[in-house]
């Protein structure tokens, strides 16, 4: 018996993960994200523009995957490190966070 292989984002099932209460989807990054996310800031001219560009970007892609509450850009220096962002970022890309 053989079994079929499986590729694209929805063949990746994985339990939601939370920021301080709010749920979202561990749907994997996309192309099209993974691309906006190496774009984001690039032709920023100062290291504040940059991460100002980076948070927006993984709000968008949090919000895409939001199992409620949206969150704003606002929200996310509020509540999180900069460690969480490359945590975030590497649990949607599917890499081993532990």
């Amino acid at each position: 018996m053989t079994q079929t292989i499986k590729f694209g984002r929805q063949a990746t099932q994985r339990p939601p993960f939370e920021i301080n209460g709010l749920s979202f989807a561990s749907l994997p990054l996309s192309l099209a994200e993974e691309r906006d996310l190496a774009s984001a800031g690039q032709d920023a001219e100062s290291d504040d523009a940059v991460m100002d560009a980076l948070l927006e970007k993984l709000a968008d892609l949090l919000n895409t995957r939001a199992q409620g509450q949206s969150v704003t850009v606002a929200w996310l220096m509020e509540h999180l490190t900069p460690g969480d962002l490359e945590g975030i970022v590497a649990h949607l890309r599917g890499e081993d966070t532990e």
